[in-house]
C-alpha cells in the first residue's frame, strides 16, 4: 500500500485519480462489491492508467481491515497512476443529527453536463468548496443545480423528495454520481411496493413536496428539514418504511 505520492504523479499534478468511501460495520465492508464495481468501471470509462485488478484490491482491503482491526469506521480507497492507498477515519453522523435532520442551501457553483460528475474522482474541489460554503452560512450541506435550475445532488449525497407517498429523485441521465445507497434505496422501494420516479426536479418547485431526504454510503438516509427558506415536514410514513428496512 502506497503512503506517499511523487510530484510526477497525475494525482499530484492534475488531481487525476478515483476514490471510494466504504462503511466498515462490525468488521465488514458494507457493499464492497458495489464500490469496487463502480471504481473499476470508472477506470475503464475514463481510460485511466491504473494497473491493479479488482481481486487484488479486494484482498488488500479485507487484509487491511483484519490486520488493523477496523470497526465502525469509514474506509477510503484511493487509486491513481502510481498505485493505491487505504485509510480510515471516524464516521461523524450522530444520533442527534438524524433526529433534527439537515438544513440545505444552494451551491454558488452551477454545474454543466460533464462526464466527470458521473465518477468519484479525486478532483473534489467543487464538492469541498460547496460543503464549506454551506457550513459557513449555517447549513449542513448545499445542493448543486444546473443552468436550467434542475436539482442534481448535494456535495456528498444523493437527494430525494416525497409527495403523496411517491418518491422523486433526479434523473440518472443528469451529471450526478449514482450512489451505492441510492441503488439500495431503489431496490428497497421495489421490495416494499413504494413508487419511485427519476425525473427533472427544479429548485423552484421544491415547495410542492411534503418531505425531503438524502443518502450516501456512510449516513444511510438522512431527513432534510429545510432548503433555504422552505421547510419540510419532520415525519413521513414512506420515509419511515425506508428507514426501518435499510436499518434492519
Amino acid at each position: 500500500m502506497k503512503n506517499n505520492v511523487s510530484f510526477n504523479s497525475e494525482l499530484s499534478k492534475f488531481g487525476i485519480g478515483l476514490f471510494e468511501t466504504i462503511k466498515i460495520e462490525n468488521g465488514n465492508p458494507i457493499d464492497l462489491n458495489l464500490h469496487l464495481n463502480r471504481i473499476f468501471k470508472s477506470i475503464e470509462t475514463l481510460n485511466l492508467d491504473i494497473k491493479e485488478t479488482k481481486s487484488f484490491i479486494e484482498e488488500r482491503i479485507i487484509e487491511y481491515i483484519k490486520c488493523e482491526k477496523i470497526d465502525n469506521k469509514a474506509l477510503r480507497l484511493t487509486m491513481f497512476d502510481e498505485g493505491y492507498n487505504i485509510s480510515t477515519r471516524d464516521i461523524l453522523y450522530k444520533e442527534q443529527t438524524y433526529k433534527r435532520g439537515f438544513k440545505l442551501n444552494v451551491s454558488p457553483i452551477r454545474r454543466g453536463d460533464s462526464i466527470l460528475h458521473r465518477h468519484k474522482t479525486t478532483n473534489y474541489f467543487e464538492n469541498i468548496y460547496t460543503k464549506k460554503f454551506a457550513v459557513k452560512n449555517g447549513y449542513d450541506d448545499a445542493i448543486f443545480i444546473d443552468c436550467y435550475d434542475r436539482i442534481l445532488e448535494c456535495s456528498m449525497s444523493n437527494i430525494f423528495f416525497i409527495k403523496d407517498e411517491k418518491i422523486y429523485t433526479p434523473n440518472e441521465k443528469l451529471p450526478i454520481l449514482e450512489g451505492t445507497m441510492k441503488r439500495r434505496i431503489m431496490e428497497v422501494c421495489v421490495e416494499l411496493g413504494i413508487n419511485i420516479e427519476q425525473s427533472d426536479i427544479k429548485i423552484t418547485d421544491i415547495d410542492k413536496f411534503d418531505f425531503c431526504f438524502l443518502s450516501n454510503s456512510l449516513m444511510g438516509i438522512m431527513k432534510v428539514r429545510q432548503i433555504n427558506e422552505i421547510e419540510f415536514k419532520c415525519v413521513n410514513k414512506t420515509f419511515d418504511k425506508l428507514w426501518s428496512k435499510i436499518n434492519d
